[in-house]
């Protein structure tokens, strides 16, 4: 093209470059990449996870034998209260349950420690059971005289003082020779002639606080067989006395409140407890010091006499099923003293199954004051 200015030559218009894409290679470069990132990080993650988790049930396993101990060690610490007369240790208690229409037997101790199957002085078999017995009398807790004979077994009793006693209050009689029995008042007439009357019939009895009339539980109709003398006493528990029985079954600490005012079935109230045991402290020369730590078996009331503290271990489990064995194949409940008292704590050896867990063991010893403290 020809201008007055000259000629100018024509361009070629100017094309779009085009847009590079991603290889295969650098794609799978890049997947490789992110799989390793990824890789590490969950890998990371399981370990936090599985620490955590350890961590979680160690502390859970910790708390639970915590508690556990500390609610049977506060049971202990009351035992005996409202029986603490070794002339009656170990008697037999006949009792009647009108709410079940079933009779059923105590023992009239502080603390009974029965044995698991397999326990030998030395070996932990099966969980030991520890059933603990106290009044909740308000007053000092005195047995009573009675002062007439009874006629027959559903008779008033004639005491020489009812101070301290209530309706509704469940009490003990005991006689040298003859087995106890458990009753309820039903009636404190205040009449003359009969203010020392202790009246424990079936029926309804009116509650001291709101004055309703409430079912008498524990008294049968007709007695329970055994008349009593003057030579026997009353032992007044209170209204809402205790007869706990504790256990472990299934990985749980139970517990069975034989006077409960509800229910009486065994109730599970801690998760995680698989071993317990516990032995008698004695004192075996009445010099109020523990002398020996054992398995024995009290069969008269001169050698209940002699316990004045009890010895417990409870071990807790881990719920974490650990890949890998991470528990010694024996567990020792508590290490004995090279001083006196010398014994042989029970040693618990746990299959290869039960190395997959995690173990807390808790011990203590808990005195039985009121026996230490007795009247």
């Amino acid at each position: 093209m020809t201008t007055m200015r000259g000629t100018v030559k024509s361009r070629k218009p100017l094309r779009a470059r085009g847009a590079r894409g991603v290889t295969l290679v650098e794609l799978l470069v890049a997947m490789v990449i992110s799989l390793i990132a990824i890789t590490a990080i969950f890998q990371v993650f399981s370990v936090f996870e599985g620490q955590k988790r350890t961590t979680m049930g160690g502390g859970e396993a910790q708390t639970n034998g915590a508690l556990a101990l500390f609610t049977l060690e506060r049971d202990v610490r009351q035992a005996g209260y409202g029986i603490n007369n070794f002339d009656f240790l170990g008697c037999t208690i006949n009792a009647w349950d009108e709410k079940t229409s079933t009779a059923f037997t105590l023992i009239l101790v502080p603390v009974v420690i029965t044995q698991g199957a397999g326990s030998t002085p030395g070996v932990a078999g099966a969980p030991d059971t520890v059933t603990v017995m106290y009044g909740n009398s308000d007053l000092f807790p005195a047995s009573v005289s009675l002062t007439q004979n009874m006629p027959s077994s559903s008779a008033n009793y004639h005491v020489s003082n009812r101070y301290g006693f209530n309706e509704g209050d469940l009490i003990i009689t005991a006689e040298t020779g003859k087995d106890c029995t458990l009753a309820q008042v039903s009636n404190l007439p205040g009449t003359p002639g009969k203010s020392d009357n202790i009246v424990h019939n079936s029926g309804n009895y009116a509650d001291p606080v709101t004055g309703s009339q409430l079912p008498t539980r524990y008294n049968k109709p007709g007695g329970l067989g055994p008349s009593y003398t003057f030579n026997g006493k009353i032992f007044n528990l209170g209204s809402l006395p205790n007869n706990n029985t504790y256990s472990v079954s299934n990985a749980q600490l139970m517990l069975q409140q034989l006077l409960a005012a509800s229910s009486t079935a065994p109730t599970a109230i801690y998760d995680g407890i698989v071993q317990l045991q516990a032995q008698y402290g004695r004192d075996t020369n009445n010099d109020g010091i523990i002398d020996v730590f054992d398995e024995f078996a009290p069969a008269t009331a001169a050698d209940w006499a002699t316990i004045i503290a009890v010895r417990i271990g409870i071990v807790a489990r881990s719920g974490l099923y650990e890949k890998t064995e991470v528990s010694p194949a024996t567990i020792k409940l508590w290490n004995d003293s090279a001083t006196a008292p010398t014994t042989v704590g029970p040693v618990w050896t746990l299959t290869a199954d039960e190395r997959h867990y995690r173990y807390k063991v808790f011990q203590t010893v808990v005195p039985v004051r009121n026996m230490i403290w007795r009247p």
